[in-house]
């Protein structure tokens, strides 16, 4: 599984490839954003940026997670959830 974070999610990266998941930063670049967000079967957001990557009016697919008042643990679980 290709599991998508922002940059700001170091310790949700970690905690994600210790249960043998992909997990990759994604490119802040909106331009890409259509493109990159269909290549991951699911995204971590910190919830910050209300706009990460243009997701805002973006439709897709894929899973999207709030990482806002969670730990790594339990975002990792969600992931599990969502993906089974």
């Amino acid at each position: 599984m290709k599991i998508g974070i922002e940059k700001s999610l170091n310790n949700v990266k970690a905690e994600l490839e210790q249960n043998n998941l992909q997990a990759v930063v994604m490119n802040n670049s909106k331009q890409d954003s259509k493109r990159e967000l269909n290549q991951y079967d699911a995204i971590v957001s910190s919830g910050q940026d209300s706009n990460f990557l243009g997701m805002h009016d973006t439709k897709t697919k894929t899973p999207v997670i709030n990482a806002t008042g969670k730990t790594a643990e339990e975002i990792c679980s969600e992931v599990k959830d969502r993906l089974e």
